[in-house]
């Protein structure tokens, strides 16, 4: 896989050296940067030009039982800055200075499910649908030499259409509107088909889709939604 490099800095020094220290550690060979703080790699990358207006940096990560512990994450975090701590429902995230930091496990089944403890990294996961459609399209780049997986935009752009319909708060679903509406004028339509193509979504999931389509004026048969 091509790694897309740039000697800029592409985020503030906080973030820059969170992603450094788990870039050091290998975090980034499996996993993945997801949300919002994939934009300033689109924008130096791919043209996409959007405005960040979150502090929450999200991550990806497979979560398999047979892994052997590689680094402790939790420790990893802290001595950046941050201070650990678990929300009611139990899922673990850190913060400094209004970031805050949460890790993300693809649930595969429709039920909740409870956070997830990663002994190969030491931290613990919250478990949400459709993470798989993120991983399973990434690329990698290098910015000032910290080396980061995060997904295509395609497949960010598919995620966010399903992921707006499933909002509580009318803030984040306008936010996964406004992302997917910055992305659209840079879409690679053959990279689009396949990413669309991969992936088994049931009727009510793709009316979801259908339903963000059309509040950003995005024809929908572009995604092979003939159905």
């Amino acid at each position: 896989m091509e790694i897309k490099k740039t000697g800029k800095a592409l985020f503030p020094q906080p973030v820059s050296d969170l992603l450094r220290a788990l870039s050091n550690v290998g975090f980034f060979d499996e996993s993945m940067l997801i949300g919002s703080w994939v934009m300033p790699l689109y924008k130096e990358f791919y043209n996409i030009s959007y405005v960040l207006h979150t502090m929450d940096i999200d991550f990806t990560i497979q979560v398999l039982s047979t892994r052997k512990p590689r680094a402790d994450l939790a420790e990893i975090i802290e001595s950046q800055g941050f201070t650990t701590f678990f929300t009611q429902s139990g899922i673990q995230k850190f913060s400094r200075e209004g970031f805050t930091i949460e890790f993300i496990a693809h649930r595969t089944g429709n039920r909740d499910e409870e956070p997830i403890l990663s002994r190969e990294w030491n931290i613990t996961a919250v478990a949400l649908p459709f993470i798989n459609i993120l991983s399973a399209f990434p690329f990698i780049c290098e910015c000032s030499g910290i080396v980061i997986r995060a997904p295509i935009p395609e497949a960010f752009f598919l995620h966010k259409l399903i992921a707006a319909t499933r909002r509580s708060k009318a803030s984040k679903k306008s936010k996964d509107l406004e992302q997917c509406s910055a992305i659209a004028p840079q879409l690679d339509v053959e990279r689009l088909g396949i990413v669309c193509g991969s992936v088994k979504l049931g009727r009510k999931t793709w009316a979801a889709v259908r339903s963000s389509c059309e509040a950003i004026n995005f024809p929908p048969h572009i995604l092979g939604m003939e159905r």
